[in-house]
């Protein structure tokens, strides 16, 4: 008896690896565009409705905070790619568009307000400050109107 389940294991094992093996992408994300949402050009109104949700879950203490972060570097990112803007990395992207913001100081608020988002999803013991979250969301906004997404 065991050695027919370990046989039936082994076989699906074998079946399994096949499957995947004939279509390699089935199932993965991409390395680079986890969580990314946008498969097409977000529209003016989806933008600013997406806005204002983020900004709705940006009250919800630090999870709230936390959450509208990772959403606002998502949705920035996602009109980026909207536009065109070169690149593999959303890094690389803003990168790209930094002749697009009408001063260098938007274009540095991106940057701090990417380097959040990626203090927040990557370091565990990071220390969320609400003031430095708040910065940071309006950044993006501010960003995002100078991209006239907003």
């Amino acid at each position: 008896m065991i050695a027919l389940l370990v046989v039936a294991l082994v076989a699906g094992a074998i079946l399994y690896a096949f499957i995947m093996a004939k279509s390699p992408q089935q199932g993965k994300r991409s390395g680079r565009s986890k969580g990314r949402s946008y498969t097409s050009s977000p529209q003016l109104g989806d933008v600013r409705e997406r806005w204002s949700v983020i900004m709705a879950t940006s009250a919800g203490g630090a999870a709230g905070l936390k959450n509208a972060i990772s959403e606002a570097d998502k949705l920035f990112d996602g009109v980026m790619r909207a536009q065109g803007l070169p690149g593999d990395t959303m890094a690389d992207r803003l990168k790209a568009a930094k002749p697009r913001f009408s001063n260098y100081g938007i274009y540095d608020g991106i940057w701090r307000a990417h380097k959040l988002r990626n203090a927040l999803a990557h370091e565990v013991s990071f220390d969320l400050v609400p003031s430095q979250t708040r910065e940071a969301l309006s950044d993006f906004e501010r960003g995002l109107r100078d991209l006239k997404a907003l």
